[in-house]
This record gives C-alpha cells, sequence and structure tokens, in this order.
C-alpha cells in the first residue's frame, strides 16, 4: 500500500503526463516545468538527470503512474534493454561521451566515463533484478564479448530501491555530495538517469584524497 502522500504524487504524475504528450510548442516549458516538480516531489533532481525532454519525462512518469496503490507489481516490471549485451555498453558509452563533451572540461558525466573505461562503474535495474559491472567495448580486450553474466538481485519498484540506497534530506529530495548521490550501502557515487529510452542506476566508486 501506498501512503495518502503518494496517492496524490501519483495522480499528479498522471496529470502532468497527460498535458506533456497533450502539449503544443506554445505550452512545452510549462508543461516541462511542471513535470520537473513532480519529479522534484520524488526526491529526484532533473536538472542533472537528463529529464527535461519530453520523451524522458514521458518515460519516467509512466513508471511512476503506473504504481498501484495495492500492489507493487506494476512497478516493478517492464521490458528494459539488455544491459548485459554489448551493445547496450556501446550505447551507454556514446551517451556517457555526448554528455562528458556537453559538460565541458569536468563534471559528473566525465567521472562516470573514467570509471567505465576503468571498469569500476555498475549499472543496476532493479525492475528487471539485474546488476552488472559495465566495461569498455573499444578495449581490445573485449572486442569479442558479447555480453557477460549479470549479477541478480531482488526485484522491486524504483522508489522502493531507491530509498533503500540512497538518503533523504529534510526537504524530501535525496542528498547529493558534490554533485552526485551517495549509495548508502557501499558510499560509492551514484546516478539515477535515463539510458537510451529506459531508467538504470549507475554507482561508481569515490574519488580518494591523494
Amino acid at each position: 500500500m501506498v501512503s495518502a502522500l503518494d496517492s496524490t504524487r501519483l495522480v499528479s504524475a498522471q496529470y502532468a503526463l497527460k498535458n506533456l504528450r497533450g502539449s503544443d510548442d506554445s505550452a512545452q516549458d510549462t508543461q516541462s516545468s511542471s513535470a520537473a516538480s513532480i519529479l522534484s516531489s520524488y526526491g529526484l533532481d532533473p536538472s542533472s538527470s537528463s529529464l527535461l525532454s519530453n520523451q524522458a519525462l514521458s518515460g519516467l512518469l509512466d513508471r511512476l503512474s503506473a504504481q498501484s496503490d495495492t500492489s507493487d507489481e506494476s512497478d516493478t516490471t517492464g521490458d528494459g534493454a539488455d544491459v548485459t549485451s554489448a551493445s547496450f555498453m556501446s550505447m551507454l558509452k556514446q551517451q556517457l561521451q555526448d554528455a562528458a563533451a556537453a559538460e565541458g572540461e569536468s563534471g559528473k558525466a566525465h567521472d562516470m566515463l573514467a570509471a567505465l573505461e576503468a571498469g569500476t562503474l555498475t549499472i543496476t535495474d532493479p525492475t528487471q533484478g539485474v546488476s552488472i559491472t559495465a566495461w569498455d567495448v573499444d578495449d581490445p580486450d573485449e572486442a569479442d564479448t558479447e555480453s557477460k553474466a549479470g549479477k541478480d538481485i531482488d526485484v522491486s519498484g524504483w522508489s522502493d530501491f531507491l530509498d533503500a540506497h540512497l538518503e533523504r534530506g529534510a526537504d524530501g529530495a535525496f542528498v547529493k555530495e558534490n554533485g552526485s548521490y551517495v549509495d548508502q550501502t557501499n558510499d560509492s557515487n551514484a546516478f539515477f538517469g535515463l539510458i537510451g529510452s529506459n531508467y538504470y542506476y549507475l554507482s561508481w566508486p569515490q574519488a580518494t584524497s591523494a
């Protein structure tokens, strides 16, 4: 069962999704602002998660509005991409490269790209019950790698998973340190956002002081 607050959020998410999909060009900024407010109410940071495009907002709001007030089942199913495949890793690297170029000299995308190339970036999808260490498809040693076995994890909805891994502040938003969320289970940096057309949880080690 979800709380009265969650129920209100779900209704608001459904309303924002309807408006977003039915909006014309003159109203898109207002609709995106409204949807961003809904995302913020879940503790998510739309400004740093590539969530302000209509496609991205619709995808996440679909997941949120699909949650039932009687069961978590609708929040734990999905037809996400095969996160264990080389094609996913290629898409991931390209997206991180594009984001790093947009950031400039440094930023979160640079950190995730460095972790990918170092073999320390973990991709998790609790709705599919899988977690895997990402690999660099451009590494000569991985030239013939089509897929790797992922680690089976408990299947859960995003809301429960994020609450278990990220700390919320007094305002209800997930806490960030140095621009990134911090995973409470292993003290790693974390990010939740759109990769391709689905949402994933990415984590990587925090930088150590010299």
